[in-house]
């Protein structure tokens, strides 16, 4: 994955993580599941942000030497 791809990945789970966590907190019944379903959406944005950062770290492509 690109550097840019992981920050995008990244920064949208941010922003599910903190909707989710908003409706769990503040929603009864619909919102609250709503606000499960960001959260774990957010936890699996985290996951392929990591393995995607982990496969260019062990290739070794941080870009052009400069």
């Amino acid at each position: 994955m690109s550097k840019r791809a992981i920050q995008a990945v990244l920064a949208l789970s941010v922003v599910l993580m903190t909707a989710g966590i908003i409706l769990k907190v503040t929603g009864d019944g619909g919102a609250d599941t709503a606000g499960t379903v960001a959260v774990s959406l957010a936890s699996v944005g985290s996951i392929v942000a990591a393995i995607g950062s982990s496969f260019r770290a062990a290739r070794g492509n941080d870009g052009p030497d400069r």
